[in-house]
């Protein structure tokens, strides 16, 4: 891929770029993807319990928390132009979990990059969840036309509900 100047984006290719959920499906080819367009200087947030191999090892750095401590937010956030914010939980059953594991880790991302007075950009990956296909033919497919749920605590999906509040 062609390396991208600084007048086509909003960031340069040696600014710290924040990647969260790096080692899931989506952040880890995020990462690969960033690495070959020429960015240098990325940040990986994952789980202690992740698997840190999925990302390229060597050519990022790895930091290591859990976003509802505020203190490993505020040390993820520092010095960071760019946060892709791709963290989820995992498949929590329970609306506060799920509350907690979306809503409040976004909310400390928020208020920790906050401090440091650097973020141009926060880029908040979101879910096909938070789409209805109610009024819909039957096997009609899901896609960003789809209007968003407006009661998600009725679907019973807590999942859907801390991603709507997410957003």
């Amino acid at each position: 891929m062609a390396e991208i100047t600084p007048h086509d984006s909003i960031v340069g290719q040696d600014d710290r770029i924040l990647v969260t959920g790096a080692t899931g499906f989506i952040g880890s080819k995020l990462v690969a993807n960033l690495l070959d367009r020429g960015f240098r200087n990325l940040r990986c947030f994952t789980r202690p319990s992740s698997a840190s191999s999925r990302v390229a090892v060597g050519r990022v750095e790895i930091m290591t928390g859990n976003l509802l401590a505020r203190e490993d937010c505020i040390a993820a956030t520092k010095d960071v132009a760019v946060i892709f914010h791709l963290a989820a939980g995992r498949g929590e059953k329970s609306f506060p979990d799920a509350f907690m594991n979306s809503v409040v880790t976004t909310r400390n991302l928020l208020e920790a990059s906050m401090q440091h007075n650097c973020l141009r950009r926060f880029v908040n990956v979101s879910s096909f969840t938070a789409y209805t296909n109610t009024k819909k033919p039957r096997w009609r497919m899901l896609d960003e036309s789809c209007p968003v749920e407006t009661r998600p605590e009725l679907r019973g999906d807590a999942y859907c509900f801390a991603k709507l509040k997410q957003d």
